[in-house]
C-alpha cells in the first residue's frame, strides 16, 4: 500500500489534483519511495490528468491525498479504485504526514468541483464531440473543402 501526495513546486499540497507539481509516493512508514513528476501541470484537457492516474496505478498507488479535484477526474480516480483524501490546500508535506490536518475521504463524484468548462470543450473527447472546423483564409488541407461548393466562380 502507498499514498500519493499531490505538491506544489514549494512541497506544499496542491490546490489541484491536474496542477500539481509532482506526486510524492511514501510507504505505510511515511518514508519516500518515488517521485513523480508532472510536466503538464498547466496543460488544459483531460489527457494529462488520465496519464497521472495510469502512472499512479503503475506506482502501486492506492490512497490519493490532494487539496482539491474536478468531478469527472475524482470519478475516473474512484473507479479506478483508488482512495482520495482532501486536506486543505497549501497544507505543508510534514503536516500531512503528521497527521495534523483536517482529512475528507471523497467517496462520491459530486464531491469534486465542477469543471468550469462546458463538458467535451477542452478537446480530450471525454465529452460532445468538438464542432466542424470553419474554413479560414490561409487554411490548408481537407479542412477547408467542407461545405465549400463555389470558390470565385468555379465550381468545386
Amino acid at each position: 500500500m502507498s499514498v500519493a501526495i499531490a505538491l506544489t513546486a514549494h512541497s506544499d499540497v496542491a490546490g489541484h489534483f491536474g496542477k500539481a507539481a509532482v506526486f510524492v509516493i511514501v510507504d505505510e512508514q511515511n518514508r519516500e519511495v518515488a517521485r513523480l513528476e508532472n510536466p503538464q501541470g498547466r496543460a488544459m484537457g483531460c489527457r494529462h490528468k488520465k496519464q497521472l492516474q495510469q502512472a499512479l496505478l503503475a506506482q502501486g498507488v492506492t490512497t490519493l491525498i490532494l487539496g482539491n479535484v474536478g468531478q469527472r477526474s475524482l470519478a475516473r480516480l474512484l473507479q479506478a479504485g483508488l482512495t482520495v483524501i482532501r486536506v486543505p490546500a497549501r497544507s505543508s508535506l510534514a503536516a500531512v504526514l503528521n497527521g495534523e490536518v483536517p482529512k475528507e475521504t471523497l467517496t462520491e463524484p459530486s464531491q469534486g468541483r465542477p469543471c468550469k468548462r462546458e463538458k467535451g470543450s477542452c478537446g480530450c473527447g471525454c465529452g460532445k464531440p468538438k464542432g466542424a472546423v470553419t474554413a479560414k483564409i490561409g487554411m490548408t488541407g481537407a479542412a477547408i473543402m467542407t461545405g465549400l461548393t463555389r470558390l470565385g466562380g468555379v465550381k468545386l
